[in-house]
């Protein structure tokens, strides 16, 4: 016998159920089966055994690193739109608890809503709101549009550029009804 190797005959006794459909219904059969086993003995591992673990730890390893920068890109992108998100939920808030008479240029800027510039719409709140602080290259706009007598569509928009240089935005529309009561004569 080799020295590695030991043979050892050992009878078990291994009951193979097999079941059978006839006439009288399921019946069942056992099988008594001989097993010889093989013992090896061996002291440790060999050089082959280890450079295939250090393979297949280094194949692990190398999906591992590939997927690393693709998901801090997606959690930089989640983050700033979440940040987009917030800013204009936030102002449309601040406009929403605003009069329907109050939305125009003076008085949102009296209001410390928009920014000094520009003087028509879509009037910026890129400033008093810090969006080029809180987003790369961030801009926030406010358009304002009459769309009947006694409606107005108002639209937020958070752009900014991001890491992979395109441009993202956020974009909020609202309508806002004059609910001042009237005379029939108006």
């Amino acid at each position: 016998m080799a020295k590695n190797s030991l043979r050892r005959q050992t009878n078990l006794l291994v009951i193979v159920v097999v079941p059978w459909w006839d006439k009288c219904g399921i019946t069942t059969f056992a099988y008594q089966v001989r097993c010889s086993q093989v013992i090896t003995s061996r002291r440790g591992f060999g050089l082959v055994d280890a450079i295939a673990g250090i393979m297949l730890l280094a194949i692990v390893g190398a999906v591992f690193a590939a997927l690393f920068p693709t998901s801090f890109g997606c959690s930089a992108q989640a983050r700033e739109y979440r940040i987009a998100a917030l800013l204009a939920q936030r102002k449309m808030e601040q406009l929403r608890a605003l009069e329907y008479e109050s939305l125009t240029r003076p008085l949102l800027r009296a209001g410390a809503i928009i920014d000094a510039s520009p003087t028509i719409s879509p009037y910026s709140f890129t400033e008093t709101d810090n969006v080029a602080e809180q987003l790369p290259q961030g801009i926030g706009t406010l358009t304002i549009n009459d769309t009947a007598e006694d409606r107005r569509s108002v639209t937020v928009t958070v752009s900014w550029r991001s890491r992979n240089g395109k441009r993202r935005e956020v974009r909020l529309t609202s309508l806002f009804a004059d609910r001042r009561t009237r005379t029939a004569n108006e």
